[in-house]
């Protein structure tokens, strides 16, 4: 039913290189992950489906993006079935030693979006509450914790497996390993501008205000008289 609204009904399909990146609303993403990541949906019927669509009534770059999409999912399914194990070491795919810190408590104000960077808060509050999270969105989180707070991308990997709707362990750890760096793509890692996203994709703040992104400023380093374990109670 939502392949057919997206692409037929709404021919919503017409315009998704421009709207992909939208980090709120249901017209923006396709949002068939849910259905391809239970089986529900194959790669093959939506690809098939793209194809009719395009031969009956437009092809443009922005149908060529939806299948290209599904290529790169299918990339990382396969991905996944090669790499076994090392899918989820620290090194990942290149088996590169790479620096990493786990800070629990810079890994809980993740977690819970309360950080000093409002669209992450936004982005991490949506996905517990609703169990979704665009795939911008995701890229963006992704850096935050790699980048901003030096963390081991592991942890972040698997708090998105456990709150994702639509979890996939290729799509989830490649999209992670592609962010730190350590996947296939021999160009490194990505290191996201948030003040630049947020003006690309929030400019009006409606997002951050819709899931509040604004929280307390937190300082940059704290000293826990205890040093470890960091009771959770205090974080």
């Amino acid at each position: 039913r939502r392949m057919r609204q997206f692409i037929w009904d709404d021919e919503a399909i017409t315009e998704y290189k421009l709207t992909r990146n939208c980090l709120d609303g249901f017209s923006g993403s396709s949002t068939f992950s849910p259905w391809l990541a239970n089986g529900s949906l194959s790669v093959r019927e939506v690809a098939h489906t793209i194809f009719d669509f395009e031969k009956t009534r437009i092809a443009n770059e922005s149908t060529y993006w939806l299948f290209f999409e599904l290529l790169w999912r299918e990339f990382f399914y396969w991905r996944a079935e090669v790499d076994g194990k090392a899918l989820f070491m620290l090194s990942g795919v290149t088996g590169k030693p790479r620096r990493s810190t786990f800070e629990p408590r810079n890994f809980a104000r993740w977690c819970a979006g309360d950080t000093n960077f409002p669209l992450v808060n936004a982005l991490m509050r949506q996905l517990v509450a609703t169990g979704w999270m665009s795939n911008r969105g995701r890229q963006i989180a992704a850096s935050c914790l790699i980048n901003e707070f030096d963390g081991d991308w592991r942890f972040g990997a698997a708090f998105f497996e456990k709150h994702l709707i639509d979890y996939d362990v290729g799509s989830n750890y490649g999209n992670w390993q592609y962010i730190a760096g350590v996947g296939s793509d021999p160009r490194g890692g990505r290191h996201f501008n948030l003040a630049k996203q947020t003006a690309d994709h929030d400019p009006d703040g409606l997002f951050v205000a819709k899931w509040g992104g604004i929280r307390p400023l937190q300082p940059d380093f704290v000293t826990d008289a205890a040093d470890w374990p960091i009771d959770s109670e205090k974080i």
